[in-house]
């Protein structure tokens, strides 16, 4: 063992210390439980998606200081004090990869499970609200309470230190992520399922842009703060926008029961 390895990773304050550790605890454990069912399901009903969910969300990871440079995320003094890897300049703290796996997991398969089973349109909506307003109050406790990282520069909707429009955007993308997969995984057979891997790890950064591009760009002008302001909203819009599209090949109700089989079919 690195005789330094312990002063290495618990340089931050005791805050930050428990913080990362918490996240850590939580996203393994919420992970043994995502890895548990996945194996269960391929066992029992040969489904795949979770499995395929799971995975990107490794390569999700190695996608996020690009979504954190689009946003402004940046990690405070202290909290990244074990550095899985560096791009543009940003520290990737290894406790994220205990993150996006359960992250990616949970709201991915949700999605996924809704256009799997039929359900109405209603459910997708209530992913949205339940995931995005338990994002919103997880940051807040990881901005002040943890004081693992805060939001750099302008920012759209911003109250308290967290701006209100990244928390939609960012949970968005896994239900993105969970459409596709949704799409294509019971589509392919055998190692074929493997191409979805490009497609969803890189796809985070793609959904991520692709809901939220008006406040990224925004931040980055000149444009004074109610400006900014209404691009968050705008951003907001086009984001429910989305998830409206999304929803259009469910049912608009709740079937009367589960769904039969036609003779002869």
């Amino acid at each position: 063992m690195h005789p330094y390895l312990a002063v290495d990773i618990l340089i931050g304050t005791t805050r930050q210390n428990a913080g990362n550790l918490a996240v850590a605890v939580l996203g393994l454990s919420a992970t043994a439980y995502l890895v548990a069912r996945a194996e269960r399901e391929r066992r029992r009903e040969g489904r795949l998606a979770l499995w395929i969910l799971l995975a990107a969300s490794v390569v999700t990871c190695l996608a996020d200081a690009g979504a954190r440079l689009l946003i402004g995320l940046q990690a405070d003094p202290g909290a990244n004090s074990l550095v899985m890897y560096r791009a543009f300049g940003i520290d990737m703290a290894i406790w994220m990869a205990f993150a996006f796996p359960p992250y990616v997991g949970f709201i991915g398969y949700a999605t996924y499970l809704a256009y799997r089973e039929g359900h109405a349109r209603r459910r997708l909506w209530l992913i949205l609200v339940v995931s995005a307003v338990a994002d919103t109050v997880g940051e807040y406790v990881m901005i002040h309470a943890g004081g693992l990282y805060s939001y750099a520069g302008r920012q759209p909707l911003e109250v308290f230190g967290l701006p209100l429009v990244w928390p939609w955007v960012i949970v968005a993308a896994p239900m993105l992520m969970g459409a596709l997969t949704a799409l294509f995984a019971d589509r392919l057979r055998g190692a074929r399922v493997l191409l979805l891997l490009p497609l969803l790890g890189s796809g985070y950064l793609a959904c991520l842009a692709a809901v939220g591009w008006p406040g990224m760009v925004a931040r980055a002008t000149a444009v004074g703060q109610p400006v900014l302001d209404l691009v968050g909203l705008v951003t907001l819009g086009g984001l429910l926008a989305t998830v409206h599209l999304m929803s259009l090949p469910l049912p608009a109700r709740p079937s009367a029961g589960p769904s039969r089989p036609h003779r002869g079919e």
